[in-house]
């Protein structure tokens, strides 16, 4: 049933992620944060990108604007400056030239007749070059006029961000609100420069910092060397595209998805002799770059034949499901910390995924596949907490049955504490064994016999649970209970003698009421004792008992005789009586040689009541007991008058009577178990 369950969730899982790839992609800062982490460790593994070979781009830099040719001409009376620009550029046989600038006014119409040589130019080269427009407005009619108001010779400079306000595509044909087609101003230049097709929009994926690997001049050097030295302009720009904008740090920058990507290392560039070089990026501790490097990246991703593509939708839903499915088949199988570090591990995988096929020009967004192999891993492990939940309560409460509904809940809490098959703990064991059962079974029909005896024995378990114990075994019309195992338990030998004395005084207060009524009650006689115990399973390979054995167990088993020696209910050990000490009234009772224990026993009871005004007294008859002054103990334990002090002045008269030998230590030789 749970393997069913386990399978059907993984498939509905791999089904659900499969459909959220068609219809629910993933948040666009979570493909977008990695897409461009993915390009920025491409460029790390790869620090020296080759430049771009089929565009440049001229900047309308500080340096430029603040030569003594153009510091004091202000940009609207560039004209002059712009048609020597084309002539050089396309003299110099660059394919086209593309401008990044909306040329809203003419200076003409504040000096007549000044923008003629620009005119002049855009006639001259109305085959190679582009005007920038946007959505706010167009050139001026006399510069669209001078392209023959040719549409194509104008391109629109508006980009589109992703949500996350990040430029990662550059869209080349789009349609406008008159329905027919717009350009952008990369597939107009791109048109001009020949291309027959393009896509509809390009993925911005370069391999390094954009103003490191597109060539950028200086519009003042270009200038002068058109004057003095054409050729130099004919070695760097011959067959290229050219893009005209400004690289001023605070106008038209634009966050792309090469945000993470560090520029190169600035060097110092090599100059012609009229003094062109490639300049350094215009920011270089930006995360932006100018707009202008946009329309260049999809300009050269179109003439290189190297556009990024994205991965069809049918393969991303292929992945997706394969990572939900991963994710919940991993929850079911494994423990939740190692399922975490493989789901972990796995969506790093994807991510390393994406950057590897990118090097390969194919972008399979890694966001959707994590989020469903998270969400698919989530989801099967509140499914399989369910079903452990359902599973754990089920066997906890079979177990109910047989152990004390108490102990099975705190077993089920530190499961890790619960180690079958045999181990050494420090416990305390007790055995209680009712007197009386005999006398009872002669006088009453076996099932009233069993009732009653079932009745003090609930007594005594339900004592033993209540203070942590296990209820190891019922013998008869005994028990043998445990402190300390199997589930660990501070202070078991404190727990144990407070059972004890509780089942003590519960059994007398059952008989008392019972030998009020007329009817016949039990007594009963505990032994205590701590120590070290084998604990665990004990039996065949078929059929076992989860027990204790050991010596602490065995003197547990002979202390329980004695109480019916000493007239008493209760009786520890001399190991448990030292860690109790500080918590209960205990007086030594006697030294006991029982049988199978070579060394002698020293017995302690818990005193209570009447018993503790009198504890010095038996201490003291006790010391002159062994030191064989029979006749003065005798004579203090008379005035006690307490059941284990008349049991103890019998044996000083016997002594006076048969004194024993001279190296008696005073120790009483149990001649039965």
């Amino acid at each position: 049933m749970t393997r069913g369950i386990a399978a059907f969730v993984c498939a509905a899982c791999a089904a659900a992620a499969a459909l959220l790839s068609f219809f629910a992609p993933a948040p666009v800062w979570l493909d977008g944060l990695l897409f461009d982490s993915a390009l920025a460790v491409r460029a790390k593994l790869d620090p020296n990108p080759p430049s771009a070979d089929h565009v440049a781009v001229v900047a309308v830099d500080p340096q430029s604007l603040d030569a003594p040719e153009l510091a004091n001409l202000p940009r609207t009376f560039f004209g002059p400056i712009w048609g020597q620009l084309i002539g050089g550029l396309t003299g110099a046989g660059a394919k086209a030239v593309a401008f990044d600038m909306l040329f809203s006014y003419s200076a003409s119409q504040f000096q007549k007749g000044y923008d003629r040589p620009f005119l002049a130019s855009l006639y001259r080269n109305r085959d190679k070059v582009v005007l920038g427009r946007s959505a706010r407005g167009n050139p001026a009619r006399n510069y669209f006029a001078a392209l023959r108001n040719n549409p194509t010779a104008l391109g629109g400079m508006d980009g589109q961000a992703a949500a996350d306000e990040v430029y990662r595509r550059v869209w080349t044909v789009r349609k406008a609100d008159d329905g027919n087609d717009y350009i952008s101003l990369s597939a107009a230049a791109l048109l001009r420069a020949g291309a027959k097709e393009m896509p509809r929009e390009v993925v911005l994926a370069p391999p390094g910092h954009p103003e490191s690997i597109i060539p950028t001049y200086r519009l003042i050097d270009i200038l002068k060397c058109a004057q003095s030295d054409p050729e130099v302009l004919r070695k760097t720009f011959e067959g290229r595209v050219v893009f005209i904008g400004t690289t001023l740090p605070e106008e038209d920058r634009k966050t792309a998805s090469a945000r993470f990507i560090a520029p190169a290392a600035e060097e110092e560039p090599k100059r012609s002799d009229c003094g062109l070089g490639q300049i350094p990026p215009s920011v270089p501790d930006a995360n932006d770059i100018p707009g202008v490097f946009l329309h260049a990246l999809a300009a050269e991703a179109v003439l290189s034949g190297g556009l990024t593509e994205p991965v069809p939708p049918a393969a991303s839903a292929v992945v997706a499901a394969a990572a939900a499915f991963f994710g919940a088949a991993i929850s079911f199988a494994l423990a939740p910390f190692i399922a975490v570090c493989i789901v972990v591990l796995a969506a790093l995988g994807l991510w390393v995924g994406e950057v590897v096929l990118l090097g390969n020009l194919t972008w399979l967004p890694a966001g959707l596949p994590m989020l469903v192999l998270a969400g698919a891993a989530i989801l099967a492990y509140l499914v399989r907490f369910v079903l452990e939940e359902g599973k754990r309560r089920r066997i906890q409460k079979a177990f109910g049955y047989y152990l004390a509904p108490a102990l099975v809940d705190r077993m089920v809490e530190t499961a890790d504490d619960l180690q079958l098959g045999g181990e050494t703990r420090d416990v305390t064991i007790m055995f209680a064994d009712l007197s009386g059962f005999t006398a009872l079974s002669g006088l009453v029909g076996p099932e009233e016999l069993v009732s009653q005896t079932n009745a003090y024995l609930t007594l005594i378990a339900d004592e033993v649970e209540a203070t942590g114990g296990y209820v190891d075994k019922f013998i008869g019309d005994a028990v043998m209970a445990i402190w300390g195992a199997p589930v660990a338990l501070d202070d078991h030998a404190g727990h144990a003698v407070t059972a004890a004395l509780r089942i003590s005084d519960r059994v007398a207060e059952e008989r008392a009421r019972a030998t009020a009524a007329g009817e016949h009650g039990f007594a009963v006689k505990i032994g205590v004792n701590s120590g070290a115990a084998v604990v665990g399973n004990v039996g065949s390979e078929k059929r076992f008992n989860y027990t204790a054995v050991g010596e602490a167990v065995n003197i547990a088993a002979r202390l329980e005789g004695l109480p019916g020696i000493y007239n008493c209910r209760v009786i520890i050990g001399e190991n448990t009586a030292e860690r109790v000490r500080d918590r209960f009234s205990l007086r030594e009772l006697d030294s006991v040689a029982v049988k199978g224990k070579a060394e002698p026993l020293t017995i302690f009871e818990p005193v209570t009541g009447a018993s503790l005004d009198s504890m010095e007294d038996y201490a003291k008859a006790l010391n002159l007991y062994r030191n064989q002054s029979f006749m003065e103990s005798e004579a203090i334990w008379e005035k006690i008058v307490d059941p284990p002090s008349t049991v103890m002045a019998d044996r000083a008269r016997h002594f006076q009577k048969a004194p024993p030998d001279e190296a008696w230590d005073g120790v009483w030789v149990m001649t039965t178990k």
